[in-house]
């Protein structure tokens, strides 16, 4: 029998009218002033019209998260899905996606800065990031703003180091865990109460739960923040060192399950080595005026090399770049309202080589497939206005205009990579070129404050994605030329925060369309020309309740689908109105904590809905329940200790599931694991 409490269309609406029935049992408090970084600078979440959230720091120490998806799923609609070791995939209000899509979807920052310059992004960078030395995550869930501009379609993720190096006290965290796992964190502050300093290191090693599998990584950071002269000089460098074995995919049906199988490394050769630099120095100034400004000069560098375990013919890749650029912006009274101004640029230059060390087929030859070089230049100006129409309603809107120019050096011959008697040769290099993207993603939002403990946001919002230079100059089966457009959304978004004495809320409903998606067509040409459309219902709640215990939730709900047939690469068939691979519809996570005065104790679920693998929907993974305990323990003054319990009711699950080359493929979750941490703070 039918009932609306049963259908998976009809939840989010049940959901948000008993939300809105047991609120109004609740007294109104103010609402809660939480900063957030959202247009570059600190700016109150409650006066935004957007979708913004936040993990702060004494929730990520309590965490001591191994990988950033244990943390992540702190934040509704945002899902980072861990493959082997230190590898991911990001989705936020969105299927997730791979490839260069995949990266080039959801912005990917620290300290604001992009972690990868724009066309050279991989959907790992996240493991360039130093997360033991953040202060908070953060994640913008749709289009970002005009202060971003390219890559962030679907949002942004944002790992912030601390605002204060004074705040993080000196101590050495040593801790040791299932299958190998060994970490050390170090913080030590220095300089004077005029200059302080703040350094960081992170050393792990880790055995692997599957066999020829773990990594050895190593991140420092250095932090500096002066106020002079009425300036505030902000200095950051971060350094990350990854030697991984990677684990390729099991195989199966529902391999994951298999004990036998649960162990095996198809691919005991696959490895990824990678490490990165990143820089900046921001300069503030006059902050307490009606004119404060800032410029950021920043510097990246990056290399990887790693095994295309993936793909039959195993090839190595090696890639990086380099890039310098500055980001500046300037506020002033304007029309009533405030205006903030902003010019950016960058420059970079990068390169990649894919190279098969042995013989496969004449369509996949030993040797040098690609050997390419790229410089690269991004200028951008954009502008944001608020004004306030009342006292109760505020508009927001911004618009930003970037041009990204791509010069291309092709270093091997051009054409094909094969001998003339290739029958279809897998490999096409293009000749020299340049090409240019010329993007505008344009926002506006109302913001009407009900009272002091409820408001209610409107926000209409635009995003662009240029090409990646890996769909523009990485061409396949004869393609000598890839014309491809700017990926575009538009997105449209109702919200409503509220306060109560023991309860604090952010719910959202949001929809958003994509056209001109670049994917590969059945001839393996990247071509655009795809659209999708995207749904759904989010919400954040957290108690505060008096007393020892307290709660958070963050749930959502999306339906993401193929909105067209544009002729992918293996569907023969309509796709229009299914579902897109790897798009749970329901996500959530909820945690009760219990604190006392030396102790605190953390249950956690975390819920992930089924979902297909490929866009026929012929093949689902079923979705899985983990249950994760934490606790902390202060001895004395100077010594505390931690325990975590990861998949406490030992669970058989996959951290990715997907179907390529015929066959259902799964990264391996691990059972049930054990951390404990010592911690010394003198």
């Amino acid at each position: 029998m039918f009932s609306i409490s049963s259908h998976p269309r009809f939840r989010p609406l049940l959901l948000t009218t008993v939300l809105v029935t047991l609120t109004q049992w609740l007294h109104a408090a103010e609402l809660e002033e939480v900063f957030v970084s959202a247009e570059r600078s600190p700016s109150t979440r409650e006066s935004l019209t957007l979708s913004a959230y936040r993990v702060d720091g004494e929730t990520l120490a309590l965490a001591t998260a191994t990988h950033i998806t244990e943390v992540a799923s702190r934040l509704p609609a945002v899902w980072i899905s861990r493959g082997n070791g230190q590898e991911s995939l990001v989705s936020v209000r969105s299927p997730v996606l791979t490839g260069s899509g995949g990266c080039g979807s959801v912005l990917m920052a620290q300290n604001n800065i992009a972690l990868r310059a724009p066309g050279f992004c991989n959907v790992n960078q996240l493991f360039d990031a130093h997360l033991e030395f953040a202060g908070a995550l953060e994640s913008i869930n749709g289009p970002v703003p005009a202060t971003y501009g390219a890559n962030g379609l679907h949002g942004m993720i944002n790992i912030l180091a601390p605002s204060d190096p004074q705040s993080v006290p000196n101590a050495i965290q040593l801790e040791v865990g299932s299958n190998n796992y060994n970490r050390v964190n170090l913080t030590r502050q220095a300089g004077t109460d005029n200059s302080p300093w703040l350094v960081g290191f992170t050393g792990i090693s880790y055995g692997g739960y599957q066999r020829d599998s773990g990594y050895d990584q190593q991140k420092l950071s250095v932090l500096r923040r002066v106020e002079a002269d009425q300036l505030t000089h902000t200095s950051f460098l971060s350094y990350t060192h990854l030697n991984q074995e990677t684990a390729g995919y099991i195989q199966g049906n529902d391999a994951y399950r298999l004990e036998p199988a649960k162990r095996d490394n198809p691919n005991p050769e696959a490895f990824r080595d990678a490490y990165a630099l990143n820089a900046f120095h921001r300069i503030e100034g006059l902050s307490a005026s009606d004119n404060p400004w800032s410029v950021t000069l920043f510097a990246r560098h990056n290399d990887m090399r790693f095994l295309q375990h993936y793909l039959p013919w195993q090839a190595i890749e090696e890639t990086g770049h380099s890039s310098i650029g500055a980001q500046s912006d300037w506020q002033s009274p304007w029309a009533g309202g405030t205006l903030k101004l902003g010019i950016d640029a960058q420059f970079t230059r990068g390169y990649l080589i894919e190279e098969q060390p042995q013989p496969f087929s004449p369509n996949q030859p030993q040797g040098k497939h690609y050997d390419y070089t790229i410089e690269a230049s991004t200028a951008a100006i954009f502008a944001l206005l608020t004004k306030d129409l009342s006292n109760a309603l505020t508009w927001r809107s911004g618009v930003r205009l970037e041009s990204t120019l791509y010069d291309y050096n092709n270093r091997l011959s051009s054409g094909s990579a094969c001998s003339p008697s290739a029958s279809a040769c897998r490999f096409y290099r293009t000749s020299d070129t340049r090409d240019r993207f010329s993007d505008i993603n344009a926002h506006t939002g109302l913001l009407w404050r009900l009272s002091e403990s409820h408001s209610v946001r409107f926000h209409l919002a635009t995003g662009y994605r240029p090409p990646e230079t890996s769909e523009l100059y990485r061409l396949q089966n004869g393609q000598n030329a890839a014309q491809l457009d700017s990926e575009s959304a538009r997105s449209i978004e109702l919200g409503w925060r509220a306060n109560f004495e023991t309860l604090e809320m952010d719910a959202s409903l949001y929809r958003m369309n994509k056209s001109d998606v670049i994917f590969q067509d059945a001839n393996r040409y990247y071509v655009t020309g795809a659209k999708t459309r995207h749904q759904g219902f989010e919400l954040k709640l957290s108690s505060k309740v008096p007393g020892p215990w307290n709660a958070d939730l963050a749930v959502s709900y999306g339906s993401h689908e193929y909105a067209n047939d544009p002729g992918y690469l293996g569907v023969n068939q309509s796709i229009v109105g299914n579902a897109m691979d790897t798009a749970p519809e329901w996500m959530g996570s909820a945690r009760v904590r219990y604190t006392q005065a030396t102790w605190q104790a953390e249950l956690e679920a975390i819920y992930l809905d089924p979902y297909t693998t490929e866009p026929t929907n012929s093949n689902w993974y079923e979705g899985h329940t983990l249950v994760n305990l934490r606790a902390t323990r202060q001895w004395n003054q100077d010594w505390s200790s931690s325990v975590r319990v990861m998949n406490l009711a030992n669970t058989d699950y996959a951290e990715r599931a997907d179907f390529g080359f015929g066959n259902e493929r799964f990264f391996v979750g691990e059972p049930r694991s054990l951390f404990v941490t010592l911690r010394y703070q003198p």
